[in-house]
């Protein structure tokens, strides 16, 4: 067992599928590997990444977002009014992470 799905399973926290995280935090661009995204939605690497707004940095040669801190994720859809990722098994840690312990979602989730 990954370490964190040991964190997930002592947060003992049950997903309502309201899309806050991805309404609130966003995505993390910098976290974020367009190749690996890319893949995963079957989308050539370059339609990819003009249809998300990435740019490759002519001195670099990284591949960055054009908007860093863009809301609401772009990969957020809604299915009979509840979120879906549309990129959930490769998605970004802090994703895999949320809402993490002291967080709003958690207070509500338990009735704090």
């Amino acid at each position: 067992m990954l370490l964190f799905e040991e964190i997930v399973l002592v947060m003992d926290f049950n997903c309502q599928r309201c899309g806050r995280c991805c309404k609130e935090i966003g995505i993390p661009w910098a976290e974020l590997d367009p190749r690996l995204v890319s893949d995963y939605l079957n989308i050539d690497l370059h339609d990819f990444l003009d249809c998300y707004g990435f740019i490759v940095n002519e001195y670099s040669g990284e591949i960055e977002h054009a908007e860093p801190g863009v809301t609401p994720c772009p990969f957020l859809k809604w299915d009979m009014e509840k979120a879906v990722c549309k990129i959930y098994p490769v998605r970004p840690w802090i994703c895999k992470g949320y809402p993490g312990p002291g967080t709003r979602c958690r207070k509500e989730q338990k009735g704090f």
